[in-house]
């Protein structure tokens, strides 16, 4: 039942034409740094900003729109913060360890 629940609601999360919006001069920023990052063959370094624009924009900016859109399910938010906190964690040991070239 909970899951069936949640399948719709995801559904229609995505099938809406009117909610998530990201702002033109963020995404220009986000390709001009992702750009920058790959001509300098800084690919970890590309990695950890687009996570950090991805968090920003997902949880941050538009925060109030998945609340209103899946309302009260603090689940949700849990499993967002673990998966966010297990990306840091994966970053920060990579960063660490030489490149093989």
């Amino acid at each position: 039942m909970v899951i069936r629940h949640l399948i719709n609601v995801v559904g229609s999360f995505l099938t809406d034409g009117e909610g998530l919006s990201i702002p033109f001069g963020q995404v220009l920023i986000f390709v001009l740094v992702n750009s920058y990052c790959l001509l300098l063959s800084k690919y970890k370094l590309g990695l950890l900003v687009t996570y950090c624009f991805v968090f920003y924009w997902g949880f941050i900016s538009n925060r109030e729109y998945f609340i209103d859109r899946f309302g009260n399910t603090s689940w949700g938010l849990i499993v967002y913060v673990l998966a966010g906190i297990f990306m840091v964690i994966i970053f920060a040991i990579s960063f660490f360890q030489a490149d093989r070239e």
